[in-house]
């Protein structure tokens, strides 16, 4: 019985031994409003964790992500070791000392960034997060409208769109604020001109130029909010021709794609990527000048050694040139997301552009973009937005 007691030892003592360590857990709070976010978080989570077979990476996405009420649970409030930021949130999370520097020379192993990418991401001359995707907002007509296409102030669309078919767009208290930091950044020409004029509030010619735009919009379009919530309502309006203009993110390419494909009928004229084209957000009288957003990757403050090690080396695997293309060369049967890279070199990869010809197009227009940052932009723009709220009719 003894003899037997002890054979029993050695092999359990054998088995714990051998057994493969417990991989450590790396949570990520990923940026939500893409494409198939589910979709792209699974893409995320099996090509890092086969790269790295130590490290279970969590994923989760904050329905909350904007909401900076107090104990709402909104994207500063998050308690998780890799942060995806909107550069609306950067100086709050930097003024909360929420975010760990990176380890020296890991600045040196990011890829060549996107201009405006990289202009967001710095402080001074010190990188304080890693640019993921840009946002900024397009003008989408159909091809076949060569008026359209040409009108590149808000006085030649409003002479240019069709009757009755105007242009879309969600006008609601909500959307406001990135509309009237659009208005005024048209108008300054400058980051600095145009955080100056949110700050000071709306002014008369604001509040008329919203009037107008809101007038452009066919009935019942604009300023409904059971319908402004569902997803991709008016890249998929757009799609069926509601509207002959409509203005969004390059990433709504996919819904109207997506709405052609899996919910028109042959008769619907949904619109297919050749039918599409894209012009610059209409506000400025001279060279347009439009906001553009950056999504970055930042390292929480809490995160330090071997941790702070393998958050690192997500960020370099989220960067590399495979992991673009697998995030945007899309499935069989499925549009491509039409997010646009912070990565430079991604505007020419060839398997990408191969899938998503219109990133041809988008790109140009991006490059006259401008990065706005601030402290509690959040916050002023949530502002802005209630007070012309209250002067646009509730209803259009």
């Amino acid at each position: 019985m003894r003899l037997r007691f002890c054979s029993l030892w050695a092999v359990a003592a054998w088995l714990l031994g051998s057994a493969a360590p417990m991989p450590r857990v790396l949570h990520l709070s990923m940026y939500p409003y893409i494409p198939d976010a589910a979709d792209a978080a699974l893409i995320l989570k099996q090509g890092f964790e086969e790269a790295h077979p130590g490290v279970l990476l969590r994923i989760t996405l904050n329905e909350n992500y904007y909401d900076a009420t107090p104990g709402a649970g909104g994207v500063l409030e998050e308690d998780s070791d890799i942060h995806e930021i909107d550069a609306i949130f950067l100086k709050d999370f930097l003024d909360h000392h929420k975010l760990a520097p990176f380890s020296p020379g890991f600045a040196a192993t990011v890829p060549q960034l996107y201009p405006l990418a990289q202009q967001a991401a710095l402080q001074g001359h010190v990188l304080v997060a890693v640019p993921h995707w840009l946002c900024s907002d397009f003008l989408f007509t159909r091809a076949d409208q060569p008026a359209l296409a040409s009108a590149h102030t808000l006085a030649a669309l409003q002479v240019a769109l069709p009757p009755a078919r105007g242009l879309l767009l969600d006008m609601t208290e909500p959307a406001l604020g990135e509309l009237i930091l659009s208005y005024f950044l048209g108008r300054e020409a400058s980051a600095a001109g145009a955080l100056a004029d949110v700050k000071r509030g709306p002014d008369p010619a604001l509040v008329r130029t919203m009037q107008q735009i809101l007038a452009l919009e066919p009935a019942g379009f604009g300023r409904n909010l059971a319908d402004d919530t569902k997803p991709g309502f008016y890249a998929r309006q757009f799609a069926r021709g509601a509207g002959s203009a409509f203005i969004g993110y390059s990433e709504a390419t996919h819904d109207i794609l997506e709405e052609g494909e899996t919910s028109c009928r042959a008769g619907d004229y949904c619109l297919a990527q050749a039918d599409i084209h894209v012009g610059p957000w209409p506000f400025s009288e001279a060279e347009p000048h439009q906001v553009v957003w950056v999504d970055m990757y930042g390292i929480d403050a809490h995160v330090h050694g071997v941790l702070h090690q393998d958050a690192e080396d997500f960020i370099r695997y989220a960067m590399q040139a495979s992991t673009y293309r697998a995030l945007l060369v899309p499935h069989v049967g499925t549009p491509p997301r039409y997010l646009l890279p912070a990565r430079a070199d991604s505007y020419a990869d060839k398997a990408i552009l191969a899938a998503a010809p219109l990133y041809a197009r988008f790109l140009p227009i991006l490059n006259n973009g401008i990065v706005v940052e601030a402290p509690a932009l959040n916050a002023m723009l949530h502002k802005a937005a209630a007070a012309v709220s209250a002067a646009l009719p509730a209803s259009h």
